[in-house]
């Protein structure tokens, strides 16, 4: 397999998607759509493990993301961003099927499958470089996948930052809500009832009674 990296296609705002006919670039929305991101993971800048940390996650028809409007086709695609800043891999199906070609993978290989490992595993690096451009390398076993992104415009980022924002607060206020409702769900502790005569010290036997001697104005 190579390991050559790919400069994936020009192009930022809504990357990778157009419209049907003449395959004009799709217009943006009024609103940006909240997007939750199919993977995520935090990853920091260089060979440091302590911050700056970059969120890093990805999108596209191969992962639960952003889903496209009704005559678009988007292209699976790699975001990164400090929270202030946003760099993605501006993919095209065309240089995404490149970029496959490339590191010697078929036309139908899922990339969000290799991200998902690749976050689980912690086997994502990222590296900033001087031009504003990063680069990002995600593994999966031996074998490596590299990719190219540059620097989205703040005009254009800052919708799209809005949408990871809306997305990860849902998602967040959903899982509070799941985990409100497993507690009110789940079974109290359940208290015995004490019965008479039975011991105190071993519940559910019988309490002895202390012995007695003969009582002999009994007999």
């Amino acid at each position: 397999m190579s390991r050559s990296s790919a400069r994936s296609g020009a192009g930022t705002g809504s990357a990778g998607c157009t419209s049907g006919g003449l395959g004009a670039p799709a217009p943006a929305p009024a609103m940006q759509r909240p997007v939750a991101p199919g993977s995520l993971c935090l990853v920091p800048a260089g060979s440091g493990q302590g911050p700056p940390l970059y969120v890093c996650y990805c999108e596209g028809p191969e992962g639960p993301g952003l889903a496209p409007d009704p005559g678009e086709t988007c292209a699976f695609n790699i975001y990164v961003t400090d929270a202030l800043e946003l760099w993605n891999t501006s993919f095209t199906p065309e240089t995404l099927e490149k970029h496959k070609a490339q590191h010697g993978l078929e036309e139908a290989e899922d990339y969000s499958a290799w991200f998902r490992v690749a976050c689980d595993q912690h086997a994502v690096s990222l590296t900033l470089k001087d031009d504003s451009s990063a680069h990002l390398t995600i593994s999966r076993e031996a074998e490596t996948l590299t990719f190219n992104l540059s620097k989205v415009p703040s005009t254009e980022a800052a919708p799209q930052l809005q949408a990871l924002m809306l997305g990860l607060a849902e998602q967040v206020c959903k899982l509070e809500r799941q985990l409100a409702d497993s507690r009110r769900g789940a079974p109290g502790p359940v208290i015995r009832k004490w019965m008479p005569g039975e011991s105190i010290v071993n519940p559910g036997f019988k309490s002895k009674k202390p012995a007695r001697g003969v009582n002999f104005d009994d007999t």
